[in-house]
Parts: structure tokens; sequence; C-alpha cells
């Protein structure tokens, strides 16, 4: 399968730019970028092949019209309404779903991540709430130390942020559990 260019669109910037890292991390999807508009989402999307976008944003059901017309899907980020045809993804939904939404038939399961088993203790603690002063007390090693780790972590999932890391470190676990 050739890789295929994907946007999200949300009112939230660190929304928008967690769900494209996540979705990043997913073999096959490549993030072209995240908006916050309906007009940046068009104008990203034209060079997408998918577009996932916020049905709260001001603007919205034209931008979805406009990059349909242009032969972009368009998933929809909220709850499904009734009986519209629309392709919907909860927002309380893994990552994992979201891409096989945006890309039907394609096999989005996230690869086996390369982290060491410091790296998967100190991703554990930060995504169970602990800032790097914490997490370097409870194993006995610097703040710095810490930092430096997190910044690998980063790097060996394709993240910009310690929020789309914890995202990632999630849809990871949980996907381990759905295989056993």
């Amino acid at each position: 399968m050739r890789p295929r260019g994907i946007v999200v669109a949300h009112g939230e910037p660190m929304v928008a730019e967690a769900l494209a890292a996540a979705l990043g991390a997913l073999p096959g999807l490549v993030p072209l970028g995240s908006a916050t508009s309906a007009a940046e989402a068009v104008e990203l999307g034209a060079r997408a092949d998918a577009v996932a976008l916020d049905e709260s944003l001001p603007g919205a059901e034209e931008a979805a019209a406009t990059l349909r017309r242009a032969g972009t899907r368009v998933v929809w980020l909220g709850e499904p309404r009734g009986e519209d045809d629309e392709v919907r993804v909860p927002t309380r939904t893994s990552v994992r779903a979201l891409g096989s939404a945006l890309v039907p038939g394609a096999d989005v399961v996230p690869l086996r991540h390369p982290l060491s088993p410091r790296e998967e203790e100190i991703l554990r603690l930060v995504s169970e709430g602990m800032p790097a002063k914490q997490v370097a007390r409870s194993l006995g090693i610097s703040p710095k130390t810490v930092e430096h780790h997190k910044t690998r972590i980063f790097s060996k999932l394709g993240v910009p942020n310690q929020a789309a890391a914890v995202r990632v470190g999630l849809d990871m676990k949980g996907a381990a559990r759905e295989s056993s």
C-alpha cells in the first residue's frame, strides 16, 4: 500500500497536532499537517488523501463539501448522528480506529515500538501524570536524564511532544491487549 497523506483539523491546536502525530505512528499514514480552521483544512486537504475534521469547527460543513468535490475522503471527529451516512469517529475511540476510518482497508495496526525497558517505564510514569522531577525521584535518576529519555522516546515514536507520545503509548498498549 502506498503511504496515504492525512490532515487533522480540530479547533484546539494541541489536539490537532497530537492526533496528527499519533496517526503518523501508524504504518502507511503520513500527516501532511494539522489545521485549526475549516479554511486551513481545505488548504492542507487539497494535497491529502483524507481529512479528519472536527464537526464543531465553524464552516466545517462547507469545508467537507469542498474537500469531497476534490476527491478527498472526509471523516468527522464526533459522535454518530442517527441516520446520516457520514463517516464519524467518536472522540473516545482509539487513534487506530480513526486511522482505519481515514484509510479503509489499510492495515493500520501500530508497529511494535522500539522503546527500551527504561523508556517504557518513563513513558508509563509520564502517562500517569508524573512530572519529570517526580519520575526522576521515583527512579533514582536526575531530571536531566528523564528529559533525555523523553527526547529519545519522542524520536523513536515519531511524535513532537509528550501528549502525542502518551497517546501513541496508550494506543500501543491497547493494541497489545487486543491481540492477546
